[in-house]
């Protein structure tokens, strides 16, 4: 395994992640009716005491569909980074793809 590739791939990842979980909160929309169903049932009702109700439901086809490719374009692009890297066992794409998903979660 390529340490070195594994570090610039870290970084090319964390600035990809930030760039997609930053662009809905550009133009405006942090906080807003759109993103409520990000929010746990309790600051949902809070939320709705003082705005116009609106489906939020989790099976709401838009939101699980979104939701559903964010999480394949990351699984693919974790898959890419360990094969680029040199992983030639499950274990080795593993540790450093978990790795890296824990230092972005924190």
């Amino acid at each position: 395994m390529n340490w070195r590739v594994i570090l610039i791939e870290a970084l090319a990842f964390a600035a990809l992640f930030t760039a997609i979980v930053l662009i809905p909160v550009i133009g405006g929309k942090k906080g807003g009716a759109a993103n409520v169903h990000n929010y746990p049932p309790d600051i949902q009702e809070e939320y709705f005491k003082t705005h116009e109700r609106m489906d939020v439901s989790y099976r709401f086809k838009k939101v699980v569909l979104t939701k559903s490719l964010g999480v394949a374009l990351f699984a693919g692009v974790l898959l890419v980074c360990a094969l680029l890297a040199g992983a030639k066992t499950f274990l080795q794409g593993f540790l450093p793809s978990f790795g890296l998903l824990v230092s972005l979660i924190r």
